[in-house]
Parts: structure tokens; sequence; C-alpha cells
């Protein structure tokens, strides 16, 4: 479930899917860093990254002071990244491949609770749709979910 240089996947969503899964697996969020086009529009290399890499923004700091209210730092420099270039044949091949963190994963404990693993049950959506068809509170709808 390791991914390794050469890999190929259909197509990006593919891509995305595989190092998710692999992030879970491993303890880390993932995000989609950046992308390069063709002249035709086709996405000629996509690279994702764990959440946690770059670093805080400087535009938000003169000097010693913080321009907006301060937040908990969430970026490490991470160097973490999968990245996919797009194949003669018509699929993604895997280019570039990084697996050290500059930060400790997440428990197993709490891994359901990173950005890119939360998901809401199709059964769940169905609920809230019709709760919301029926003009039900998000309040009492919290209360339902809760009990």
């Amino acid at each position: 479930m390791t991914p390794r240089l050469g890999m190929h996947f259909d197509d990006l969503d593919e891509a995305y899917n595989f190092y998710n899964a692999y992030g879970k697996l491993a303890g880390f969020s993932i995000r989609k860093e950046s992308s390069n086009r063709g002249k035709y529009g086709e996405v000629v290399w996509k690279r994702f990254v764990c959440s946690k890499e770059g670093k805080t923004n400087e535009k938000h700091w003169i000097g010693k002071e913080l321009v907006q209210r301060r937040r908990m730092e969430t970026r490490f420099d991470c160097k973490a990244k999968l990245q996919v270039k797009l194949d003669k044949l018509g699929g993604y091949v895997v280019s570039m491949f990084v697996p050290q963190h500059s930060h400790a994963p997440a428990t197993p404990s709490k891994r359901f609770m990173l950005r890119s693993h939360r998901e809401v049950p199709e059964s769940r959506r169905q609920l809230i749709n019709t709760y919301d068809a029926a003009n039900v509170r998000c309040k009492q709808q919290m209360q339902v979910f809760a009990s």
C-alpha cells in the first residue's frame, strides 16, 4: 500500500484516493498543492502534499506584531509529497514520492478527525436532506444525531 515510483493510475481522482488512503494508515492528512496544464488544457502533473507542508505566511506579520488574531500553528514545513505526471498512454504515473515527515503522525484514535479523512456517511447525508426538506432546525437535527 506504500506509493512507489512508476505506479500507474487511470486518473487524478484515483491517485488522490490512493494517497489519501495511504495517509490515513500513516497518520497524516493530505491536500492538493499545485498542478500544471498543457497547451490543450489537460493536467500534465499534479502534486499532493501533507497538510502540514509549508510555513505560515509572512504577510500576516508587521515587524513583531501580528496583523490578525493569532491562531495555532498548523504548518511545520513538512516535505512529504506525491507527484504524478501524465503518461503517454493516457494515465498518470508517480514521478516523485517523499515519505519523510517533520512532525509526529496522528494517533490511530484521532486519524478519522484529520481533514482529508472526514466524511459523512451517505445514509446520514440523506437523513440531513430529509430534515432540511421538512424544515427541522439544525439544533434539533444535532440532538437527534447525539442521541
